[in-house]
């Protein structure tokens, strides 16, 4: 998909497939989210994962300028997304095949503009199966919230900070302490 400018922020978003990408824009994603702290290696490491998402949203300065911020729906390893359930203390039950909205990484420059919220309302808006987040960040998690993913089992120490599970559903109406207990948390969850 072409780059639809925003108002007034001189950002254009782009919305599509990885492999649509110019090689030079793949690189410059991935420098971003290596630069982001979203994946840990070095570009060349990064790059097989990036192909492997389903959708990108990106923000770049002008229709064709510098890639400023990033985003993906992500199609996690099955023992990864097992493992992020049971350390949630959450059921996997309906999201055993389900995408990760992930490697959400803004320029340091741009930092502090919510622009983190504007990938993940782009991300969230085309989602259609259910799907997960997580993430050890404040503002993550606020954007998370407004994009309709609710908070699910406890939370757990990750290797950078206190990691959240967040699920969205769009077949099953998901309202704030109004969930199917039994599927979506874990029996000793404190989210109820």
């Amino acid at each position: 998909m072409s780059g639809v400018p925003e108002a007034g922020s001189g950002l254009a978003r782009w919305f599509g497939s990885f492999a649509d990408l110019s090689l030079a824009d793949q690189r410059a994603v991935a420098e971003l989210v290596k630069a982001g702290g979203a994946i840990q290696g070095s570009v060349e490491d990064i790059m097989p994962r990036l192909r492997r998402t389903r959708i990108m949203a990106l923000l770049r300065e002008g229709e064709r300028g510098r890639i400023v911020g990033a985003g993906a729906l992500k199609v996690p390893l099955r023992r990864y997304r097992q493992g992020r359930f049971a350390n949630a203390g959450a059921s996997i039950a309906g999201f055993e095949e389900a995408p990760e909205l992930g490697y959400v990484v803004v320029h340091r420059d741009r930092r502090g503009q919510m622009l983190s919220g504007d990938l993940v309302e782009a991300i969230a808006a085309a989602i259609h199966e259910p799907a997960f987040a997580t993430t050890d960040s404040n503002t993550m998690r606020n954007s998370l919230e407004r994009s309709g993913f609710m908070r699910v089992g406890t939370d757990w120490q990750g290797s950078k900070g206190t990691l959240s599970l967040w699920v969205i559903d769009p077949g099953r109406v998901m309202l704030k302490g109004r969930l199917n207990v039994t599927q979506i948390h874990g029996p000793n969850s404190s989210h109820r």
